[in-house]
């Protein structure tokens, strides 16, 4: 034993050292085995050695390429940093520096590479290039608001095609309205095709507010045509177009000037209010001084005559010839916003709940078909912001707490956080784009007292402090962006659900307080409207949308509340109309509408109505509007601005899943009724005989 440890030990001491070795392998194998191996890879290995290769460029060890980086300005190079590095980390960590540092170029036989021509005129930051080197080493950076662009440029500029990726994520992720432009821009400079399509979508379909920020005017000639050019913004008018195309110009006049009849061509002129083109377009100086765009600025006024007053020209194939050429300058942009009245859910004749949703079209004086709300809707309650409609409650149980809210801009519905109690023929209003919710009642239940506030980017709902009494059948306007003036009515005995009062209130958002007052204030024909009719059951059994008038003080509107209500507004309007109950009122600026309702309160002979009345405030009389597509009443009604690409042609949509299986299981319940009815009464035949 002590023979064979030797050997081990000292193999090379016997004679012929490759026998004893061999005898040693075949020892630790054992007589017959195979040998064995195994593959070891150390974890840590790449990582550490990336780690320690990044030290040594930081202590200038070993290193044989150094970065210049400079801004490359026309005064002469302004030096920006510099960077020792390794070429064969490098050349290893992108293609970029592999031909430059591995050929004949000077900078591989120098030893230096000078880095200019960047977007900034000082170059890039020296903290990022030196983040931008240290990732090539490692592997690892932070990237952060302040210095995406830098990042980006650098990534692109050496060929990092998964940090450059990285960036286009991170910038998908920090989108918003008030950085899409720029986020655009770089998106195309880069060549980063779906945060270019993303951000192109976003400015797309919130055009209107993208012109109001600073930074559009900052954009050059060619994205600008391009976004002119383009049917789907979404704007509301191209009167604000034209303003935004001076504005552009005018940022930089004299090298500017040049581009701004090409611009104004692509204006839809024929669009623009004849008032407003000879007084405002013809009057503006690039205008005047430009005879092409006077030229245009005629023909729209002439093809508005043609239009609207259908005039006939003498010269009928040139105008054939000139309405065919102009015929999409007559149309809208699928984008622009247009004036619609929505009316959301009710009751249909037969007693159906609806989930349908329609729009007059105020300016082609026609209904459209919207998409159906997830729910069944009757006493539930409306009231909008600056991007939604919000919709709550409902007499019908199953949906007494739901609350959904519509996009316009991508004309869908989606469901949000629910109400905390459910009810129905509440007030909700919205203030400093919070909604409130104040008062109504449920089925077994006299009324409410709960006032609650539902804050949109918490999508939550929470309780304050209740209101002095019961208040249902409520109607609510704001004013001041504070106070909410409403109309309700309250049992007069708490135990006696038949006697009801009408009551109308002030509430202070701020200081939480409730004051009495006479009536709501007569600030226009709306309110007016309102207090002509408060005291019929018109009025109480009618839903009214709110209406904010942030731009009236306080203090002025208390002046205007009076008891006696003028009623002129009420003279045109035919009598039946407020003789009826259920119907929905809204506004759209000084006009009022009425819609939809029933003849007689009897519920075994209710006459479902599909009128519509629009109370004009320039001819101060009320018009009969086509009739909706079909009857209903108890439904709410709002003034929204919805894309034309919408409300083009026909459109048809299709009942919500939820609600076609409901609809299916009581066809199946119905059925299954009319079949146990036939059997009773066979039964029974057979019984008597």
């Amino acid at each position: 034993m002590a023979a064979a440890a030797t050997n081990l030990e000292e193999p090379n001491q016997s004679a012929g050292g490759g026998s004893s070795g061999s005898g040693s392998s075949s020892s630790l194998a054992g007589d017959g085995d195979s040998e064995e191996s195994e593959d070891f890879t150390s974890s840590s290995h790449c990582s550490e050695l990336s780690r320690r290769q990044n030290e040594q460029r930081k202590l200038g060890l070993f290193c044989d390429v150094t970065l210049a980086f400079s801004s490359g300005a026309a005064t002469g190079g302004v030096q920006s940093c510099e960077i020792s590095a390794h070429r064969s980390v490098l050349a290893a960590a992108t293609d970029y520096f592999t031909p430059l540092l591995g050929g004949q170029f000077s900078e591989s036989l120098s030893g230096r590479v000078e880095m200019k021509e960047w977007s900034s005129e000082l170059g890039p930051d020296p903290e990022t290039v030196e983040s931008v080197i240290e990732f090539m080493y490692t592997g690892e950076i932070r990237v952060s608001t302040a210095n995406i662009h830098e990042v980006l440029e650098l990534a692109d500029r050496f060929l990092l095609l998964q940090l450059k990726e990285f960036c286009g994520e991170f910038l998908k992720k920090k989108l918003n309205l008030t950085n899409c432009v720029a986020v655009h821009s770089l998106a195309h400079m880069y060549s980063l095709d779906q945060l270019a399509l993303k951000a192109a979508d976003m400015i797309r379909r919130n055009f209107y507010k993208v012109i109001q920020d600073e930074e559009f005017y900052t954009l050059p000639y060619h994205l600008v045509r391009d976004w002119l050019s383009d049917a789907e913004i979404t704007v509301d008018s191209e009167e604000v177009l034209f303003e935004a195309v001076v504005k552009w110009v005018q940022k930089n006049f004299e090298e500017r000037e040049k581009y701004f009849e090409e611009l104004f061509r692509l204006l839809r002129l024929p669009q623009i209010k004849p008032t407003y083109l000879t007084r405002v377009v013809k009057s503006e100086k690039m205008v005047t001084e430009n005879e092409a765009c006077l030229k245009l600025v005629s023909e729209a006024v002439e093809g508005h005559a043609i239009r609207f007053e259908n005039a006939k020209p003498a010269d009928l194939e040139y105008w054939a010839s000139y309405m065919a050429s102009y015929m999409a300058s007559f149309q809208p942009r699928f984008g622009q916003n247009m004036d619609v009245i929505m009316v959301v859910g009710g009751v249909s004749e037969g007693g159906d709940y609806l989930s349908e949703c329609v729009g007059y079209f105020i300016d082609e004086d026609r209904w459209v078909n919207l998409p159906h709300i997830h729910n069944h809707l009757d006493g539930h309650a409306i009231a909008t912001t600056e991007s939604h409609v919000y919709v709550a409650g409902s007499m019908e149980p199953g949906f007494a707490k739901t609350m959904e809210r519509y996009n316009p801009n991508r004309n869908t519905w989606e469901q949000v956080s629910n109400l905390l109690t459910r009810k129905h023929s509440f007030g909700l209003t919205c203030i400093k784009e919070i909604l409130y919710s104040v008062g109504g009642h449920g089925n077994f239940s006299p009324g409410f007292k709960d006032v609650s506030v539902y804050e949109p980017e918490q999508d939550k709902w929470h309780n304050l402090e209740s209101a002095p009494k019961i208040l249902r059948d409520v109607k609510a306007i704001s004013v001041e962006n504070r106070y909410v003036y409403l109309t309700a009515r309250t049992p007069v005995d708490a135990d006696n659900e038949d006697g009801l009062k009408t009551v109308t209130t002030r509430y202070d958002t701020d200081s939480r307080q409730w004051q009495e007052v006479e009536s709501l204030p007569l600030i226009d024909n709306y309110c007016i409207f309102q207090m002509a009719v408060a005291a019929t059951n018109f009025y109480h059994t009618a839903s009214c949308c709110p209406k904010s008038y942030d731009d009236a003080r306080d203090e002025a509107v208390k002046q205007k509340i009076t008891s006696r209500t003028p009623d002129e507004i009420l003279e045109s309007l035919p009598p039946e109309v407020t003789s009826s109950e259920g119907a929905a009122i809204c506004y759209f600026r000084d006009d009022v509408f009425i819609i939809g309702g029933w003849k007689n309160s009897d519920d075994v002979d209710k006459q479902y109505r599909k009128e519509a009345y629009r109370y004009c405030a320039d001819r101060k009389r009320w018009m009969l509007l086509p009739p909706m597509p079909q009857p209903r009443c108890r439904a709410t009604a709002c003034h929204v601005r919805i894309p034309y690409r919408y409300l083009y042609g026909t459109q048809r949509y299709p009942m919500p899943q939820n609600l076609a299986r409901q609809r299916d299981r009581m066809q199946q319940m119905q059925q299954l009724h009319r079949r146990t009815l036939t059997l009773r009464r066979q039964l029974q035949s057979q019984i008597e005989c």
